[in-house]
Parts: C-alpha cells; structure tokens; sequence
C-alpha cells in the first residue's frame, strides 16, 4: 500500500474508533447516568465498521469536491459585511436593548464600584461598562445598553466579512459567499450578536484569526498586512478569553516542533499577538487596580469529582478524607453538586485553603479516586458529555442560551437597571422557551442544527479531513480549533455559548484552499528535510 493509502487509512480507523468510542459512553452519560468501561467497550467494537464505513464514504466525497476547478468570481467584503449586519437587526428589534444576562451584573459592578477583577476579560468588562455608564450619564441606562449591543452587533460583522475575505483568497468568491450567507442567517448567530457576552467578540476574532492564520499557512506570504491581521485579532481574541491563550501556547510548540523552518515567521507573529495580549492586559490592570481572578475555574473537574464522591460514597472515605473536602468546600457545600455544572460548588470553593496546603489536598484526592474510581469517571461524563456526544435531549442545567435581562445580582445598584423594552416581547419570550431553554431539542430535525456534539463532530471532521487529504498545513490549523475545544471540556459547565467558537469556524475549516490535494502533503516532507 503507498504511502497516501497508509495514511488514508490510519485517519479513516481513527476518526471511526473516536466516533465509536465516544458515542458509546456519550449514551450511557444520557441514558444510563453512568459510565460502564466494559460495555461501552464492546458497543465501540460493533460500531467501529459502520462508523468508519460512513467516515470513508463523506472523505472519499469531500476528496473528489476538492478536486473540483474553482469558479472565477468577485466577492465584495463590504457588500458581506451590510448583508450579515442587517440579518442581525429583526433580533436587535426582538431583544431590545439586547440580552443582558449571564455574567454582566458582575461586571458591570466592577466598573461602578471601581472595584475590578481578572476574573472576566478587563477589554470586554471596560467596553460593556463603559458604554452603559455613557448611557446612564446621558439619562438613560438603556441608550448605554443599545449602544454596546450596536457596537458588537458591528464588530462581529466586521470580523466575519473579513474572515469571508479570506475564505475567498484562499478558496475563491464561491466559498466565500457561502460563507457569508452562513454567517448571516444560521440562528445561531443571529442570536449571539444581541447578546451581551464576552463569547461573541472572542468567537468573531478566532474565526478571523483561524482564517488569516490558514492564509499564511497555505500559500501566501506573510507580508505586513496579513502579519498586522493576524498579531491584531489573535491579541484581541487573546484578550477577551485565557482559553484561547493557553491553546495557542501548545499549539505554538507543536507547531515549532513539526515544522520547523516553515514556521519560524508564523510562529514569531503568533507569539507577537500573544505578547500583545499579556501586554495590554497588564497596562489594564496597573490601571484599573484590578486584583487577580480565583482559579477555581481551572479545577472544575477535581471539584465535581471529590463532590459526587462526598456525596455518594462518603461510607468509603476516611475522616481525615471527609474533614479534608469539608475544608475546602465549607458548609458541606458538596451537597449542592449538579452533575452537568460545577459553579453550585466552585462557587462556595475555598480556593485559598487549596492553595495554602495544595500538596495535602492533592494527596486526598488522588487517594479518593483510587477507593472510588467510577464517581470520578461519572462526574466527567455527565459533565463534558455534551460536548463530544449528539444528545437526543439537552441536559445540562441551565438555559441553552440566556435570552433577555436578569434580574439576578444587582444587590449593589441603587439606580435604574437594564430593563427589555421588546419591540416584540411575545417573539422574545417564545424564542426564550423553544430556543433559549433546550436548544430547540424539541423540534424534530431542527434541533439538531445547534446540538453541540453535532457541531464538535463538524469540526473534528473537517480536522480529520485534512489529515485524510494530506493537507497538512491547513490540519495544523484546524488542530487549534481542536486544542480550544479541548480546554472547554475542563470548564464549568457545557452551555450553548461555549459552542459558538467552533460554530464561527466551521466556514474556514469546511473550505476548501486552492493547493491540489498532495501540493501541501509534498511542500511539507521538502519543508522537514
């Protein structure tokens, strides 16, 4: 078998026993409540042929449209950018002022109080405050509100008529539009672009950057401009979530690792962007006083682990185990353990107990995991399952996607809130029910359009695609849309707007860029010699 074959092959086998694998104990998750290694095991054998039977079949065909001659055309970013900003309006018009919910009481205390935190992103917290307190100054706390929800309403179109620019450089006017229309119609975004998280300027800026990324990556010079593009978004995507910092951390030394030559000027505007991020959000926090966020965020998995086993299995722990547990979560706080999200516990989390005797409370929970290894591999499952499985029936606790204002935690303001002034408040509070809720679960075939593990599977798949194609270059680049996917799985919680990064990125990973399918496969073994 030639060396294609080989690897076509290998890809082929992987994705299935991935898919296999996953989709086994994803349904135990949903089904069983619990995880059996053994059966799940055996499912995987009995799916692995007709999993990786339909993985060959869909590569085969993405395999022979890659071979497909591009259709000359001209795409007009600016023409993009009205066309995808006007599709946002009827849902500005819906959610007037826009969706303040989720995490803006809290910023928007920092910025009143003058008290700030690390805890949420200074850029977005400053630019949320900043634009609801011009409100308030001017009379109105909802013309502030209106304002932000304009801005990024703006700005994410802006990114996306860009990332469709780049789509049209590499893959021609044809991928692009497709793009574009994407990016303007599917609900998904629609949504999002009212909201008032920092989610939605982060997953704009990493389409952005993954394109001008896969740009660099499959052709084109770095020049000024595309290097400009690339040090500029990827700081501001940088900026507005650690996630995505961490993943290009790794993402760097992998690629440095595979490609050395052909990565030093990539690499070197890469790390530019990132040391912008880490420089601006110093300036911000000299000049804010802000103090630094609690890291309970990064132990989400230890923490629903020790208290499912608390809570379930307490019979097998030592005193010293439970004394232990009950230091670190006061209050027995482990009685509030929701298997699908760890805030009910993180939030009541002393975090600085852990950190006076980590090493002690690392011993504990080593030594817990080893008397009660099945609580800590259900606590993974029910937590992350989600986002690696296609449910039938959303299950995480908590709203799909937070429509409208709360009401919740503003114990601090003493003057007018965000109130909805809807221009259509029955849409709103329908949307808010078949949407927002479940998902749209309960429509047959709709619902899973924004099922989370259908859209994490979309882009493993287009991952595995490039390997299958031999493209290697554009499956580095898709590898960074996987690392950030994977430190999403170590989050509190699986929730709608944690899917809309990979949801951004799918029109850049599902092109396909104009090099035949071995140019880059045989661009990259002259590279590494």
């Amino acid at each position: 078998m030639h060396e294609g074959g080989k690897r076509r092959g290998a890809v082929i086998l992987l994705g299935g026993a991935m898919y296999a694998l996953l989709a086994s104990f994803g349904w135990q998750a949903e089904h069983l409540q619990t995880g059996k290694p053994a059966m799940a095991l055996l499912v995987a054998a009995a799916l692995l042929l007709p999993a990786t039977a339909a993985l060959r079949l869909l590569l085969r065909r993405s395999e022979q449209s890659a071979r497909a001659p591009r259709i000359a055309g001209v795409f007009s970013a600016k023409r993009a950018f009205a066309l995808i900003l006007l599709c946002y309006v009827p849902m500005f018009a819906v959610t007037f002022p826009g969706s303040f919910a989720y995490d803006v009481p809290f910023q928007l205390e920092q910025v009143f109080t003058g008290r700030y935190s690390t805890h949420h992103p200074l850029l977005h917290t400053l630019l949320l405050g900043g634009c609801v307190a011009l409100g308030r100054a001017l009379g109105s706390i909802n013309l502030g509100a209106a304002l932000y929800t304009v801005l990024q309403m703006t700005a994410l179109a802006a990114c996306f008529a860009q990332t469709c620019a780049s789509i049209a450089r590499q893959s021609g006017a044809r991928a692009a539009r497709r793009s574009a229309v994407f990016f303007g119609l599917y609900p998904l975004h629609m949504m999002m672009a009212v909201n008032a998280t920092k989610d939605v300027l982060f997953s704009g800026l990493f389409a952005l950057t993954l394109a001008l990324l896969r740009e660099a990556m499959t052709g084109r010079r770095i020049d000024a401009r595309l290097g400009a593009g690339i040090a500029l978004s990827g700081a501001g995507m940088m900026l507005l979530r650690h996630n995505a910092l961490y993943a290009v951390a790794v993402w760097l030394a992998l690629l440095l690792a595979a490609y050395r030559r052909r990565a030093l000027r990539l690499a070197g505007v890469t790390a530019l962007a990132a040391a912008l991020c880490v420089g601006a959000n110093g300036a911000m926090r000299l000049a804010t006083g802000a103090q630094q966020g609690d890291p309970s965020e990064m132990l989400s998995w230890p923490i629903q682990q020790l208290a499912r086993a608390r809570n379930l299995h307490g019979d097998r722990l030592t005193q010293a185990e439970k004394d232990a547990i009950d230091e670190i979560m006061p209050g027995e706080s482990w009685r509030l353990y929701d298997p699908t999200i760890s805030d009910p516990v993180k939030f009541e989390f002393d975090t600085q107990a852990f950190l006076d005797d980590a090493g002690r409370y690392v011993r504990v929970y080593l030594s817990v995991g080893r008397k009660c290894p099945q609580a800590y591999l259900d606590a993974v499952l029910k937590h992350t399952y989600a986002f690696w499985y296609p449910y039938g029936e959303y299950g995480v606790s908590g709203y799909y996607l937070q429509m409208g204002i709360t009401d919740q935690y503003y114990e601090w303001c003493d003057f007018e809130r965000i109130h909805s002034q809807s221009l259509l408040p029955r849409v709103l509070a329908s949307l808010s029910w078949r949407f927002g809720a479940q998902g749209a679960m309960q429509i047959p075939v709709i619902g899973y359009l924004f099922n989370m593990g259908v859209i994490a599977w979309a882009m493993l798949y287009f991952a595995l695609r490039e390997a299958y194609l031999g493209r290697w270059m554009s499956f580095a680049c898709a590898l960074l849309a996987v690392l950030l996917w994977g430190t999403y799985l170590l989050g509190p919680v699986m929730a709608g707007r944690y899917i809309y990064p990979f949801v951004c990125c799918l029109p850049v990973l599902a092109a396909h860029p104009r090099a035949a399918c071995g140019g880059q496969a045989q661009s990259m073994k002259e590279e590494k010699r």
